[in-house]
């Protein structure tokens, strides 16, 4: 192993994120005060919201991920649900063998 020229990421100064860059902290931060409260940690939060950075980081996990590829996800769960019922195919489990069992009883 000899001596690599590995840069560390650089970390920002926590002082670059300001809750002033952001209408939903801002909003948020209103409404705390409205009744009496106030988050110290609100400013960790920053980096999801800043309106500059809406195309570099998603939202939410879930909306990023639930929402990639909707025009083609959407469409194919109709097909499949058009399909399966077209051809009459019920997962409920009813009809799968219960004939033969009452035969035998």
């Amino acid at each position: 192993m000899g001596k690599g020229h590995h840069q560390l990421p650089k970390i920002p100064n926590a002082s670059v994120y300001k809750i002033d860059n952001s209408v939903v902290l801002m909003n948020l931060q209103k409404k705390l005060a409205e009744k009496g409260l106030k988050d110290p940690w609100i400013r960790n939060h920053v980096w999801r919201f800043e309106d500059y950075n809406r195309s570099k980081y998603p939202k939410s996990i879930f909306s990023s991920f639930f929402l990639q590829g909707y025009k083609y996800w959407i469409p194919l769960i109709g097909l499949t649900i058009a399909v399966e019922s077209f051809l009459g195919i019920d997962y409920s489990g009813h009809g799968h063998g219960h004939e033969a069992d009452s035969e035998h009883h």
